[in-house]
């Protein structure tokens, strides 16, 4: 990075950490930093609580006219680290993935495929430009209402990490717990070139998470009809219960849905 888009980069992440901001009694309190050596970049968040075994999504958001890094930037692995950076878990990408598009997922068990004990850990995802960590904090959902609410974000040069909770088919029937400014992201494999599509068929007049933006298909391969998955995002907005049910059917089609996946959460 040259000196001048160095001085651009300090400029913009020090105003990304003030807008950050961050809120919460939690022992896993919420916070965001970020500094600079060499021209790569070192960005830290905070306040992040999963229940045990919990599935995690990674992505990162670039606003386009905030951008000032001089090349497209790569992520090259995710680690799940315990609590003095011991190596629990990594996903290296080879070629290294553009993160337009990219999605990390990992889990959070051992490698015995046992969910981590109650504690504190760090999920780091190295790129071309430097480093991003997120501190979590794996807890029994019944501490959740303690834990207070999440509200931290750090932007560097317009690029920013996201967190989700993540649920996929195989969580169907299941029930996890949010707090307040907590994400969600559910994660369904399909094909609409096939006519079957993928929706919430329950809607609410207050809903405990409202959607981000509108679902998204990422196709498997860049051949022509190919499956691939469909993306719902969502943010914890309220406290209280709320049922999910995804079908997938065809929406001209009166017939039972092709799949149905249900799952509950509740928002502390």
């Amino acid at each position: 990075m040259s000196r001048v888009f160095r001085s651009a980069f300090v400029a913009i992440l020090l105003l990304g950490l003030f807008a950050g901001g961050s809120m919460a009694q939690s022992s896993s309190s919420a916070s965001s930093s970020a500094s600079s050596s060499d021209g790569m970049v070192d960005v830290r968040l905070g306040g992040f609580v999963f229940e045990f075994g919990a599935h995690v999504a990674l992505e990162f958001v670039l606003e386009s006219d905030a951008n000032c890094f001089v090349s497209g930037v790569v992520v090259e692995h995710l680690q799940l680290l315990d609590d003095q950076d011991g190596l629990i878990d990594e996903i290296v990408y080879e070629p290294p993935a553009d993160i337009d598009g990219w999605l990390g997922q990992i889990r959070l068990m051992d490698p015995e495929g046992l969910p981590l004990p109650a504690g504190d850990y760090r999920l780091a995802v190295t790129t071309s430009v430097g480093t991003f960590r997120a501190e979590i904090e794996v807890a029994d959902a019944s501490q959740f209402q303690m834990l207070g609410r999440y509200s931290a974000e750090a932007s560097v040069c317009g690029l920013s990490l996201r967190v989700y909770r993540m649920l996929t088919e195989e969580d169907a029937g299941s029930q996890v717990a949010l707090r307040v400014g907590d994400r969600l992201m559910v994660v369904l494999e399909g094909n609409p070139t096939t006519g079957y599509e993928w929706s919430n068929t329950l809607t609410y007049e207050f809903a405990t998470l409202e959607e981000i933006g509108e679902s998204e298909f990422r196709p498997e391969s860049n051949l022509a009809g190919a499956g691939g998955i469909v993306l719902f995002r969502y943010e914890a907005v309220r406290v209280g219960p709320q049922a999910f049910r995804f079908a997938y059917q065809r929406p001209w089609e009166s017939v039972e849905p092709l799949e149905l996946v249900e799952f509950s959460v509740d928002v502390y």
